[in-house]
């Protein structure tokens, strides 16, 4: 029989369309006994000459042909993956309606306070979606730091990707606002794996912070919020929302203002390396610039200070700081006493304003402390530890003597791991101060 290729004109498909019904007929009457002599076979026909009146489907049933032009249908995963887009296209407009409604704005007025309009929704879109599972809106994250230091992680928990953050600055007062400003609020970060408030800054109206325009070398007072979180390591796996609602002291009650009303997620790129991020938020009455660092494949390190010899004199500041070497532009502040004596508990553990850092699993935790003294130039300072005779003084020891106008400044470096802890001391004189880091994967809950 002839293949379809060899068929160049119509008197050849005619041909070979004659001989498929010959072959047709022969089989059909030898399935059938007794029949075989009476088959009267046709006699060769002349080719077809009218090529248009000729129809090569004609020979073929009909119902195959029915069954061969019949749509198929779509099976159920395709109508699952069809359902998919919609919602994903769903999804898409709505993010350009937000868009729409909350950034393109025509008044100046109304685009420095687009934050503050975001912020004043905020509440209801979080109830509808995670009230339910999460509880109360102003609940606190139940998630603590070292969750897995002592105990073993679930199957499947890496290092991930997280955000740390460096510091808080209020700028740009407008409004009538004038340096110092008496300030108290509340800045908390959401992220994936808590939607509840990881608490970064929370101070009530009688405990305010003095925020200052220009930074001092002797205290507290300066532009920044003296943070206190977050309390665990924040993942970086889907957008957070950093939280902020701050509000400046008046005479009274009444006279308070909002310094700054935001939720905001801030726009983080993919990298495969970690990176220093400066945001900048826009109120009325300020503006609130944020410096975090994405670590990328990062661990949660605890970090924990204890004297163990010596006293921490009156008269030195002390500033505790950690940082990734991935990121060695800034650092987490963990403590800076300013004009204060370093707060210690009766068995010599230093209170740390916070404790919790993410370090990259490839790179080095530093830890470090910077003591000055605000004594008078060439004065000497006795530690009270001293025997009255100074018979236990050697030079260099922790009790000897320490002159003023100085200041000593001290490191240690640790390696990350995935769980465990490690500790190191740091040597400044009048005291050794044992360093000791927890370390923990951070738990996120993939399903």
């Amino acid at each position: 029989m002839e293949k379809p290729e060899q068929w160049e004109d119509a008197e050849a498909r005619s041909e070979a369309l004659r001989r498929r019904v010959v072959v047709a007929e022969e089989e059909a009457v030898v399935r059938l006994p007794g029949k075989a002599a009476a088959i009267d076979r046709p006699e060769p026909q002349d080719p077809v000459e009218d090529e248009e009146t000729f129809d090569i489907f004609a020979p073929i049933d009909a119902a195959l042909m029915a069954r061969l032009t019949k749509k198929p249908t779509s099976p159920p995963d395709a109508e699952r993956a069809a359902e998919w887009r919609k919602a994903e296209r769903a999804k898409e407009l709505a993010w350009k309606k937000y868009n729409a409604e909350y950034v393109e704005f025509d008044d100046e007025e109304t685009w420095s306070d687009r934050h503050a309009s975001r912020a004043s929704k905020f509440r209801d879109e979080w109830n509808s979606l995670w009230s339910r599972g999460y509880g109360p809106f102003e609940a606190n994250t139940e998630i603590c730091s070292m969750r897995f230091t002592d105990e073993p992680a679930p199957p499947g928990t890496n290092p991930c990707d997280t955000l740390q953050i460096f510091s808080a600055k209020v700028t740009g007062l407008e409004g009538g606002l004038t340096w110092p400003l008496d300030v108290f609020g509340m800045v908390a970060i959401r992220d994936t794996i808590d939607q509840r408030r990881n608490i970064v800054f929370d101070r009530k109206r009688d405990n305010c912070q003095t925020l200052t325009e220009k930074k001092s070398a002797c205290n507290q007072h300066d532009p920044c919020l003296v943070l206190t979180g977050p309390t665990r390591a924040v993942v970086l796996r889907d957008p957070v929302t950093i939280e902020v609602k701050l509000l400046v002291k008046g005479t009274v009650e009444s006279e308070d203002k909002i310094l700054s009303f935001l939720a905001v997620e801030p726009l983080i790129c993919s990298t495969f390396y970690s990176q220093l991020l400066n945001r900048a938020y826009s109120g009325k009455l300020s503006t609130l610039e944020f410096t975090l660092g994405h670590i990328v494949s990062s661990v949660e390190a605890t970090i924990f200070l204890q004297i163990i010899d010596g006293s921490w004199p009156d008269g030195f500041s002390g500033r505790f700081v950690a940082r990734t070497t991935s990121i060695d532009e800034d650092a987490v502040l963990l403590l800076h006493s300013g004009d204060k004596i370093v707060p210690c508990t009766d068995d010599g553990n230093v209170k740390l304003s916070r404790c919790v850092a993410s370090v990259e699993v490839d790179e080095k935790l530093q830890v470090s402390v910077k003591a000055n003294s605000g004594m008078k130039k060439d004065d000497v300072f006795m530690p009270e530890e001293a025997d009255e005779d100074y018979s236990d003084m050697e030079e260099g020891g922790v009790h000897a003597p320490i002159v003023a106008d100085t200041s000593v400044e001290k490191e240690v470096v640790f390696t990350p791991k995935e769980a465990g802890r490690s500790d190191d001391t740091l040597d400044i004189g009048f005291c050794k101060i044992k360093v000791t880091v927890a370390w923990s994967l951070i738990w996120r809950d993939l399903f």
